[in-house]
Order: C-alpha cells, then structure tokens, then sequence
C-alpha cells in the first residue's frame, strides 16, 4: 500500500529518527543515514532540526561520545506521529480493500469464478483475501519466480506454474505487472491473462 497523503515525507523520516534514537541513543548519524536511505548530509540536517525543535539533546563531547535522547516534547511528538500514521495506514487498507473487492465483483459478473492469481506478493495476498466475497474461487497463486513456492497466502497455495492445472481455471489474474507472468509456459495461453482491472494483459512472450 502507498504512503498516505495525511502523513508527509519529512514526517515520517522524522518518526524514524526519532524510533531510532529512542531505540538506541548511541545511534551515529551514519547509522541513521544507512537506515533512512538517506545522504549523511540529509540526517545531519533532521537530527539538527530535531534539537532545534526541542524533541532531541545531544550529550557528550566529540563524536566518540555523542549521545541523543528524546526530550519529554519528543516523546509526545514520536508518539503522536506513530498515531497518526497508523491511522492513515488503516484508511489506506480501507480504501485498497474496497477497491480491489469491486474490481473482484465486476471480473465475477464477467464469469470470472475460478481463478488463478499470478504473483505472491502483498497485491496477490489482499486478492486472495477479498476474492471469496464476491463469489470467486482462487485455486492457487502461481509464483513464477519461486520464491514462495509451499507457502501460502490467505490460506491459498502458493504453487509453480508446473503444479497448477491451468484448464480448470476460468482466468489468471495477474497482482502486478512486476511478477514474471511474461514467462508462464504455453499451458497457460488459452486462460485469459487479467489485470485487477478486467483489462487483458499482454502476452506475447507466453
């Protein structure tokens, strides 16, 4: 899921620093930079608008001996931050899930009852949650790369393309256009290749 609008970018790499510090107040500011994916430059400049926010102090005499501590303001500040992030994240899910289950409704009134879903990604496993709700069966998802080959998702199987009887299926949907749907075997090339959307995928390498 996307980063909500609600909570900014400058936000949020700010309640990592400040979940970074609470975790460990002998963090460098290299090490805040490693875990923000950030220029040192870019954490040296948060950590500074942090003190002078009053949310952070800096203890100790050279830079073997730093130290940063979250004020009380801080505190208040991390958690607050975490709330509000928390909160956007649950309007996220909220918005994705009823999104997906009407894009699932309208692929069920096209005949669309059993299928497969090509991906075992975060797409593949909210897919597989919702799809029982509007009335479709999901037999399995196919990881094509097989990375979770035996694991499962939303109580689906994770399979291989070679374990999955592709003519007992209405239609593939595929999760995302990143998953290597390109390279399903010619099995599967009289099954519908779907996105979300009901829109055909194309196919001219399967």
């Amino acid at each position: 899921m996307t980063q909500s609008a609600h909570t900014t970018e400058s936000d949020l790499r700010e309640l990592r620093v400040l979940e970074q510090i609470e975790r460990n107040p002998r963090v460098s500011q290299r090490q805040l930079a490693r875990e923000l994916g950030v220029a040192l430059g870019v954490a040296n400049a948060c950590v500074n608008t942090l003190v002078r926010k009053g949310l952070v102090k800096i203890r100790g005499e050279s830079n073997r001996s730093l130290t940063y501590h979250l004020t009380k303001q801080g505190v208040l500040r991390k958690a607050a931050l975490a709330l509000e992030w928390t909160n956007n994240t649950i309007t996220d899910y909220i918005t994705a899930r009823a999104t997906v289950r009407s894009q699932l409704d309208a692929l069920a009134e096209r005949g669309y009852r059993r299928v497969a879903i090509i991906g075992a990604d975060e797409a593949a496993e909210l897919i597989a949650l919702i799809a029982p709700e509007a009335g479709i069966e999901v037999v399995a998802a196919v990881d094509v790369d097989g990375r979770r080959i035996a694991d499962a998702l939303a109580g689906v199987p994770v399979k291989s393309q070679e374990a999955v009887d592709a003519s007992s299926v209405d239609a593939a949907i595929v999760s995302s256009s990143r998953v290597g749907f390109r390279r399903l075997d010619s099995s599967w090339s009289h099954v519908p290749l779907l996105a979300l959307s009901g829109q055909a995928m194309e196919r001219s390498a399967v």
